[in-house]
């Protein structure tokens, strides 16, 4: 009996296993430029000392110091792009994102997801995949952000982090 909820367990959490391992494929390809930043980073950056009389600074830790994890991988090469794209599609077929938006302009597809957070203006997860053209060049990149995500304070975070569709999420910020 205990092997066979055993088994149970495993099977359940082996999807979660699977994507997870995924995307942390892309971290060392060498086609792929990989950005991951940690919570370890992130209350790091929280612990820097600044003046009480600058709220919008404090506003920006909080915001911080409430992520988990962000990733982001981007590549040019067309068989990665096409690998990516497959993963990526995989990875929303299995897991319980909504979709949030999707903008077409630029020669740029992009698509945001979300699984929800505490109540309506928070996320546990964003995730972000785009695909088209970047200065003349064809780019598909992956982002996803997990933590106790604000969604009013995240295009911030975002354009700061120089993050392709940033500009985009100031549109999913108002839509919360």
């Amino acid at each position: 009996m205990k092997k066979i909820v055993l088994v149970i367990i495993i099977i359940g959490l082996l999807p979660i296993i699977t994507q997870s391992q995924s995307f942390a494929k892309y971290e060392n390809m060498k086609d792929v430029d990989a950005m991951v930043m940690t919570s370890k980073m992130f209350k790091m950056l929280a612990k820097v000392d600044l003046s009480e009389d600058n709220p919008e600074a404090r506003e920006y830790l909080k915001l911080i110091e409430n992520l988990e994890e962000i990733k982001m991988f981007t590549s040019t090469t067309a068989s990665v792009r096409s690998e990516m794209k497959k993963d990526v599609e995989s990875y929303l077929n299995s897991n319980s994102l909504e979709q949030l938006m999707r903008v077409n302009e630029d020669g740029k597809n992009i698509r945001f997801y979300s699984k929800g957070g505490k109540n309506d203006n928070y996320v546990s997860e964003l995730f972000m995949f785009m695909e088209g053209e970047k200065e003349g060049e064809l780019i598909s990149v992956i982002l996803s952000i997990t933590g106790e995500i604000d969604l009013s304070q995240l295009s911030r975070l975002t354009s700061d982090l120089k993050i392709p569709g940033a500009e985009e999420l100031k549109k999913v910020e108002n839509k919360s």
